[in-house]
């Protein structure tokens, strides 16, 4: 017999639909669950399926040996239309199933019991069941393993979603957030072309640099989430132009990066570090304006390191409390440097101020 359609199909499709699920590659994590299932349940067949039109589709699967088998064949498509768990002992003595050629067929399924995956507006979406060759039934411990894992299946799917509307909403939030900077740069320019005071002129000019050079350092910082592997060579290059609005313009700037490839996660953290220390060394290491910042990164993806230098007044009691995390900037650049397990260290070399930042050695 031919399942029929749930009162709700198409509802039901557009929840299956917005999973995403459907297609995609096999992954560990739902394999361990279908061989958790089969050994606990001691069956030669476990499979988390999705009901989608036309068609059954396993997203993972023991025993089974294909991806997807026709809705007319569908055990689970009779058992979506039912309650939370259904247990079936013997196919052959049920209705709906007795005349299923992959039931009635040799080695046939003779015993089904599946939990049903259900979306976050309560329809179904699939199971997470269990088949046998010989009518038999479950123990009770057996049933609620079952129903414990198909929670596990629809509790990663939930997540995969919250993530990926969290993403969304990032990007949102990262657009207005640079439409905002750019337009507060654009109006501090204005404004310092229509006034008269020289002073004040000047100073207008100075914010308006900065916050473009923030709007571009943004960018660059949204551009990194959207995953691979980033070429640090190239984005410093980059970022080198936007921090040099951030310092006075007698004072130099360079930054040398031997060329190598970095994951989003390292490349944030070395480009909020130099932005860190550049902004740390103007706000307090450059001597009377006029100075030299310098920035290393060599190494690899796996022996990295960060050699930042200014050649302002610090002294050894600066030094100290950079590593003791007085300052807002410090702060920052020793939680960054945790996030990657790396060392911040601190030293006043007596011509000025330097920072090394590297993974810590077990």
């Amino acid at each position: 017999m031919k399942p029929s359609l749930h009162p709700q199909e198409e509802e039901r499709l557009t929840e299956l639909r917005r999973y995403g699920i459907l297609d995609t590659e096999r992954e560990k994590d739902f394999d361990e669950l279908v061989e958790i299932a089969s050994e606990i349940c001691e069956t030669p067949v476990s499979v988390v399926n999705f009901i989608d039109e036309g068609r059954q589709w396993f997203k993972a699967e023991v025993g089974l040996g294909v991806r997807s088998t026709p809705i007319e064949t569908s055990l689970c498509g009779h058992v979506i239309l039912q309650g939370d768990f259904v247990e079936i002992p013997d196919t052959l003595r049920d209705e709906r199933m007795a005349d299923n050629p992959l039931c009635t067929s040799e080695p046939g399924f003779r015993f089904y019991a599946g939990a049903v995956l259900k979306g976050a507006n309560g329809l179904p979406l699939g199971t997470l069941c269990v088949l046998d060759n010989k009518p038999r039934t479950l123990t009770d411990r057996q049933r609620k393993i079952l129903m414990v894992l198909s929670k596990h299946v629809m509790r990663e799917l939930n997540l995969r979603i919250a993530l990926e509307d969290e993403r969304v909403l990032r990007r949102e939030v990262d657009h207005r957030v640079k439409n905002s900077l750019a337009s507060i740069g654009a109006m501090l320019s204005m404004k310092a072309r229509r006034t008269s005071h020289e002073a004040l002129k000047l100073e207008l000019d100075d914010a308006s640099t900065r916050i473009r050079s923030l709007a571009s350092l943004h960018a660059e910082l949204h551009e990194l989430e959207a995953g691979g592997h980033i070429d640090l060579k190239s984005l410093f290059e980059r970022v080198q132009a936007d921090l040099r609005y951030l310092i006075p313009e007698s004072a130099t700037l360079s930054i040398e990066v031997d060329a190598f490839e970095a994951t989003p996660q390292l490349a944030n953290a070395l480009l909020l570090i130099v932005n860190e220390f550049v902004s740390n060394s103007v706000k307090h290491g450059a001597k009377d304006g006029i100075g030299a910042i310098t920035v290393h990164i060599n190494g690899g993806a796996g022996s990295w390191s960060i050699v930042c230098r200014d050649n302002g007044k610090a002294t050894k009691l600066d030094a100290e409390r950079a590593m003791s995390k007085s300052g807002l900037g410090t702060r920052v650049i020793h939680s960054l440097a945790n996030s990657l397990s790396a060392n911040a260290e601190w030293e006043a070399t007596g011509d000025g101020m330097e920072l090394r930042v590297a993974p810590q050695h077990n």
